[in-house]
């Protein structure tokens, strides 16, 4: 990821270690809190605009399904994050810490810096790809982060093909399962980021499906395919540049 400043990682997973034992993964600050009353995490215009709730379940995994390659779904969970630690900074608690897993090394420090996250507060693993979904859930049943996106779909090319590609994403249909379970009394919103044509036996047991399709550089088509209280919508258009809080958590600290 960033290779001018690794995001701390190094006291990020040496507390994480002490919480879980596992060299895997990161930090502190308990994002999700169980027992607490959940809302959906509230997004931004425009995005909030086509969300039911205008936001994210909490205590919900969140499948973003795109073409291969296209690359929104990386911002709008990033746009997330940055609403997270936007969010918990303006209520004058510890900034939330958020965690992205990509395996195959694809996330870009600058433009995740762009997007409004706060780097010191992003864990980035990476994990081989074998052990992605064991990662998932242990950082999952961690109970640390505020958000938690998951890089399911990966590089084109990079992932099996045919039907070896099909029973990679059954097997994902018993993680998000499992992962489900880690968050239902919690407050952590689990972003699955997935290929929109990947061969599938079901849909995953994800509370939302959104299917993300591009139209232009500035502009973007959302779909809620699935939820939970079956609130779904056919494709509206967006205007989706960067993921860019209205104010990021740098310039709020530096406002005092």
């Amino acid at each position: 990821m960033v290779e001018a400043a690794p995001f701390r990682s190094v006291i990020a997973r040496e507390a994480f270690q002490k919480l879980s034992g596992s060299s895997l993964a990161s930090s502190v600050l308990m994002g999700a809190m169980p027992g607490r009353q959940r809302e959906a995490l509230p997004m931004t215009l425009p995005l909030s605009s086509v969300l039911p709730e205008g936001g994210f379940p909490q205590g919900g995994v969140v499948e973003l399904a795109s073409p291969a390659n296209l690359g929104r779904s990386v911002s709008v969970a990033l746009a997330a994050c940055a609403v997270a630690q936007k969010a918990s900074f303006e209520r004058g608690r510890p900034m939330a810490w958020c965690a992205f897993l990509d395996p195959d090394q694809t996330l870009f420090g600058p433009a995740v810096q762009a997007s409004g996250v706060c780097l010191e507060r992003l864990l980035v693993l990476r994990p081989p790809r074998h052990l992605l979904a064991r990662v998932a859930v242990r950082v999952a049943l961690s109970g640390i982060f505020s958000v938690i996106a998951v890089d399911v779909a990966g590089v084109p090319g990079s992932s099996p093909q045919g039907a070896r590609a099909a029973e990679s994403m059954h097997s994902w249909a018993k993680v998000t399962r499992r992962l489900a379970l880690a968050i239902e009394k919690t407050s952590t919103t689990l972003f699955l980021l997935t290929e929109a044509e990947a061969a599938r036996s079901s849909p995953l047991p994800a509370s939302m499906r959104i299917e993300l399709e591009n139209e232009s550089p500035q502009s973007l088509f959302v779909r809620i395919a699935k939820e939970k209280f079956g609130r779904v919508s056919n494709s509206r258009r967006i205007v989706w540049t960067r993921p860019m809080a209205h104010e990021t958590v740098e310039a709020l600290r530096a406002s005092g």
